[in-house]
Order: structure tokens, then sequence, then C-alpha cells
């Protein structure tokens, strides 16, 4: 059980980051990673994928793991919901970046008790271009925000915030695979490209509380009762049936 005890709370309240939180154990790492393998073998633009819970088990089951929930819940309490979820991958020396930005620019979910898990399905480095943060930035209000001219943007012409981000403030979020980090939506973070001949995968899971108002998007509760008559709920996870059934859900969510 990995809970978030009070000593690292008050670094997660600080610094609007906390990290490295172990997740998996290498035989579950192993088994997303195959699971990913082959379905990135069927897919268009395997570097960036959305909403995989709602279209695979295996995705559904790694997003509610217990361990996840535990540190989560120690920092949103017990009425989980998931917003969404996207995987984002670094092939070997893929020029692939993420600008500098704070998460909720567009969603809103930076007004609504919120954090979002990093977690990663290989290692994450400085080298293959891992998550960089600046520590206590989250304690601003959202900034100013333009459209990215990035053309090596990952987030494919999102916002990046207009204003100078001293990048000597910035920490690496080095990760192993089966670690984790949490973060706040305000937090400014960016990566770099992967200058590596390693890939960098990470699974990013976007959590909030029924405390959030009424909304178009379905969201998944992911653990207590708290009352969410104002939202829609998913009906559950997808059932385990395969590559082919995953692919044919996965294609009616886009």
């Amino acid at each position: 059980m990995t809970q978030v005890i009070s000593e690292q709370l008050e670094r997660y309240e600080r610094d609007g980051v906390l990290y490295p939180l172990p997740v998996l154990d290498t035989g579950e790492v192993a088994a997303c990673q195959a699971a990913l393998l082959e379905l990135e073998q069927r897919l268009d633009d395997p570097k960036c994928v959305p909403q995989l819970h709602l279209a695979f088990r295996w995705a559904a089951d790694l997003v509610t793991h217990p361990v996840l929930l535990d540190a989560v819940e120690s920092i949103l309490g017990p009425d989980l919901l998931i917003y969404a979820t996207m995987v984002l991958t670094k092939p070997a020396g893929d020029p692939g970046v993420v600008t500098w930005h704070q998460d909720g620019t567009s969603s809103g979910i930076h007004r609504t008790p919120n954090t979002t898990a990093w977690i990663a399905l290989w290692d994450s480095t400085p080298e293959n271009g891992c998550v960089r943060m600046v520590p206590g930035s989250h304690r601003n209000a959202i900034l100013p925000h333009v459209q990215s001219s990035e053309v090596h943007d990952m987030r494919r012409n999102s916002d990046e915030v207009a204003v100078e981000v001293d990048e000597a403030q910035a920490v690496d979020v080095a990760l192993r695979a089966g670690e984790m980090s949490l973060h706040h939506s305000n937090i400014i973070h960016s990566s770099k490209a992967n200058g590596s001949a390693q890939r960098r995968t990470g699974l990013i899971v976007r959590f909030i509380t029924p405390a959030i108002e009424a909304i178009p998007r379905p969201v998944l509760r992911a653990r207590g009762s708290g009352d969410c008559s104002h939202l829609t709920l998913v009906a559950g996870p997808p059932p385990d049936d395969g590559l082919e059934a995953g692919l044919d859900r996965l294609t009616r969510l886009s």
C-alpha cells in the first residue's frame, strides 16, 4: 500500500509534485508493456493515445490499481473519479517535446480538487525526455497561455505559457518503470526530446472528485460513493474481451 504520509503531503502541498512513488511490481510492468506493444502495432499514432481505460480492461485495471488509488486518496479523499487518461510515448531518438504549460487551462479542472498521476511504463530519465517541473509554481493562478508554435509539440498545437520560465528552477522528474509522480494541475511543466536509444512511455491519469461542477464528459468512478448525480458516470470497466474488441471501442471513442 502506497499512502502519502504527512511529510510527503507537506512536500506535495509545498512543491506541487511528489515523486517517486512505487505503484507496479515487475510482473505488472511487464504485462502492461506487452499489452501496449501489441496495441501499438495496430495504431496510426502510437505516441499519443487517449482514454485507453475506456477501451481495454488491462488499462482500466491499471488506473484503478489499489496502490495508485491509496496514494491519490491521501491527497483528494475517499471519493475518486477519473477524468481522463493518455499514454505518451517518445521512441528512441524522437524529437517530440512538450512545451511549458499548466494542465486544465481549457478544461477548467484547476477550479476543482484534482491531481494527476504520471506512471512510468518504461524508465523515464533526463536522457530520454522525462517530465520537468518547476516546484512551487502551482501556487500561481493559471497564467496566460498562447498556442504553441513548436513543430514537435506532442500535444498537437496545444497551448504553452506566455511567460518566461526560469529553467534553472526546474527539476527532472526521473522515474523507473513502475514508479509514478503526482502533480497539481497548476504546476508549470514540460519535457525535452528523447536523445537516447531507449523509449520513454508514461500513462497520465487525471483524478478529480464529485466536487466538480456538471461536465459533459463521462467519468469513471474509481473509488467511493459520493453523490455524482450531476455527472455522467461510465457504467464500469470495459470487458476483458481481447485486442479486436478493445480497438473497436477505442475507435468509437475518437
